[in-house]
């Protein structure tokens, strides 16, 4: 059911573990299997395009539970309701700023970074799918005089569910296949750059 995340993480873990080489040659036999994965036809894989809209529909999913989650928060705490925006809104830049990093990361071709990205689309996922639960048990037995918790949660679980069809898709494996090659081929610049720096000496 998940075959291109499985397949993402499973030639991430490999290309990790065979780039503690520092064999050029080595390194190049890795771009090439790699360049079997993405395919040399330019596409969207080729420009970055599908990590970017993974990132803006996990946001999308994590925004639709905030004001309801602050409102709890903030009735449980006994703080005034008025401040619930404060609230949302530094949740919001430091999530956005953690999904960005991983985002970063994984487009660098980091096994960790690509897992942190999987990690927050699911525990943004899993949020989204309490709140469904919560605002339709609500919807079922109790008064409901606004429809606003309904509307968004059905709206984010929507976000969850388009953004991890679209990560177990072959277009965003294959921009991981990209990212893995273009972190090979630095290392290998490195390399290259040293060794010509030593023949100068």
């Amino acid at each position: 059911m998940m075959k291109y995340i499985r397949k993402s993480l499973a030639l991430s873990n490999i290309i990790a573990k065979k780039m503690a080489t520092n064999d050029p040659q080595q390194l190049e036999l890795l771009k090439d299997r790699l360049k079997t994965r993405f395919g040399v036809p330019v596409g969207m894989h080729m420009t970055g395009i599908p990590l970017g809209i993974s990132m803006i529909l996990a946001i999308f999913c994590y925004a639709m539970p905030q004001v309801s989650l602050w409102m709890i928060i903030f009735n449980w705490l006994s703080m005034p309701e008025y401040k619930v925006l404060v609230g949302v809104f530094f949740a919001a830049a430091v999530y956005c700023v953690l999904i960005m990093t991983t985002m970063l990361l994984t487009a660098r071709g980091s096994l960790s970074g690509l897992k942190s990205h999987l990690f927050f689309i699911m525990l943004t996922g899993a949020i989204a799918i309490l709140y469904f639960i919560s605002a339709f048990f609500s919807l079922l037995f109790g008064s409901v005089d606004n429809y606003t918790p309904q509307i968004t949660s059905l709206l984010g679980l929507i976000f969850f569910l388009l953004n991890v069809k679209w990560i177990n898709s072959s277009l965003f494996y294959r921009s991981i296949a990209l990212s893995l090659h273009n972190r090979v081929w630095r290392k290998q610049l490195k390399i290259e750059a040293r060794h010509a720096q030593m023949l100068k000496r």
